[in-house]
């Protein structure tokens, strides 16, 4: 954002600024362009991926129980927009005609189609948070959760861009009239100016909003839809190796540079 507009917004916002981030303050700007001069990330910035906190949970779905209702994708956008944050959602519904969808799900919703979950894997590796040059990308110290800090960050799309998990062809998305534009599981909100990617809502206590509210979950914990013990439409287990090398395998597209990772 120029100064020119930062300074109409200021006008216009008043002295209060939300932890949105509308208006990029000068201190990240202006690092910004200095580690632009001396090469981007600069001499003191690793160039690989770095050992950091591994996230406590990961968001975890399932398929073949998914309706393609996106109680997660709107819960997602209202519980971010409510602390003051991006509302883009921070997961993304695909039709997916490849999916075999369960029986239970057949039998109680034989209309919905088929549909796959892409939500971000919280790496271990976290390719996205070495690139950043104003240390936007963070690691929330109690649960471990990447994310972004919109206040700070100067939307150059590197992140984006180090994200080893491509997503979809947007054309497949179900509300892909409504997309922002995507090209990993780190969005782009072109109103707010700022990248947006899952961060577990880890202010929550009832933890990733998407998890507590959809309706497959609360159906299958109400003993309405019968399923094995734990197995949910989206679950958050902990982010331990298996778990994560289990979540990659079938998030990993064909060319993904996540392929190989261990």
């Amino acid at each position: 954002m120029s100064d020119g507009r930062a300074e109409q917004n200021a006008q216009a916002e008043g002295p209060e600024v939300s932890r949105r981030g509308l208006l990029k303050t000068a201190a990240p700007i202006v690092a910004f362009i200095a580690l632009e001069a001396i090469g981007g990330l600069g001499a003191s910035k690793p160039t690989g991926p770095i050992q950091v906190k591994g996230a406590e949970g990961v968001i975890y779905p399932d398929p073949t129980l998914c309706i393609g209702c996106l109680t997660c994708e709107v819960r997602c956008s209202q519980v971010h927009k409510a602390q003051g944050l991006s509302d883009v959602p921070r997961i993304r519904i695909f039709n997916d005609p490849t999916t075999k969808v369960d029986p239970v799900v057949q039998a109680a919703y034989p209309d919905r189609g088929k549909f796959h979950q892409e939500p971000c894997l919280q790496c271990p590796t976290a390719e996205c948070l070495y690139v950043c040059p104003v240390d936007a990308l963070q690691v929330e110290p109690r649960t471990g959760a990447r994310f972004i800090r919109e206040d700070t960050c100067v939307s150059c799309g590197r992140c984006n861009e180090a994200c080893i998990f491509p997503t979809s062809d947007l054309a497949m998305a179900t509300n892909h009239g409504d997309s922002p534009p995507q090209k990993s599981r780190i969005t782009y909100d072109a109103v707010a100016d700022t990248f947006a990617k899952c961060d577990l809502c880890f202010w929550r206590e009832g933890g990733p909003a998407c998890v507590e509210r959809c309706p497959i979950n609360v159906r299958i914990r109400q003993g309405i839809i019968k399923t094995d013990p734990g197995r949910l439409c989206l679950s958050a287990p902990e982010a331990n190796k298996e778990t994560w090398n289990k979540l990659r395998a079938f998030q990993t597209f064909e060319g993904s540079p996540a392929q190989g990772k261990a």
